[in-house]
């Protein structure tokens, strides 16, 4: 049978064979730092950050499922699935995108020190969150800082924006697994001629999930690898996609909704 990339034991094979190369790869590549392209200087804490975070959590992953955890990782999935698209949407947008970030950031900070004030009783309140003033050079920069805002909080609006509606049941799938859910105890629980049995291990086997492991991190690799000089990843990259069966199409995804 000839190879294809899915939920299939050699496809999960090569998985396994090509998970810790691009996390070795990746390693080395910031061992003894990076050289930055100019114009990506706005967005290179960010997006480097990003990248230490979702080659960590790809690295959890891998541990769990090998130790025979399987639904207990879908949080670090959900969580890799969605750094990857944030990082190619970060490279995308630039500074705009820096601009949504940071009205995120502040605003989720105000949030919580309502809530910290609202009900701790602290002798002090915690002090508020002053929002940075927002400036734009028109209306159509405004709407366009509308539009990065709402991708970033919602992920289904994002992975649409870039013609990917198709990951997000993928991603939502996870959710289920993220978050408190019939389906967190569903997984311990076996019905069988009336009687209920409550399992120490998930009914099962979703370990196949790990083949999503190498695509997110070779797209959040060809995110971080758009900003350095002389692109260290991309043979590594190439390599990988090659060996996976995997269509460059899924590399980077490509904006096909306007930004503004």
């Amino acid at each position: 049978m000839a190879y294809r990339f899915g939920r299939n034991e050699q496809c999960i094979k090569r998985v396994r064979a090509v998970t810790p190369v691009i996390l070795n790869a990746a390693r080395a590549t910031v061992q003894h730092g990076v050289e930055l392209c100019p114009e990506a200087v706005p967005v290179a804490g960010v997006l480097m950050g990003w990248w230490q975070f979702s080659n960590r959590t790809a690295a959890a992953l891998v541990r769990l499922y090998d130790a025979g955890f399987t639904i207990e990782a879908a949080p670090l999935m959900r969580n890799l699935i969605g750094h990857s698209y944030a990082m190619n949407w970060l490279a995308d947008n630039g500074q705009p995108a820096i601009r949504a970030l940071q009205a995120h950031a502040e605003n989720h900070r105000r949030k919580l020190t309502d809530n910290i004030n609202a009900t701790w009783h602290l002798p002090e309140p915690h002090p508020d969150v002053c929002a940075t003033p927002l400036e734009f050079t028109d209306d159509e920069d405004e709407r366009l800082h509308r539009r990065l805002l709402g991708e970033l909080q919602n992920f289904d609006t994002l992975v649409k924006a870039y013609g990917s509606a198709d990951v997000y049941p993928i991603y939502r799938y996870h959710s289920a697994y993220s978050h408190t859910t019939l389906s967190t105890a569903d997984a311990y629980l076996h019905e069988d001629e009336g009687l209920l049995h409550y399992m120490t291990t998930p009914k099962g086997e979703i370990s196949a999930e790990r083949i999503w492991i190498p695509v997110a991190l070779l797209q959040a690799a060809a995110a971080a690898d758009s900003i350095l000089v002389g692109r260290p990843m991309k043979s590594v990259i190439d390599k990988a996609m090659s060996d996976l069966g995997l269509p460059e199409s899924i590399l980077k995804p490509r904006r096909t909704r306007p930004p503004s």
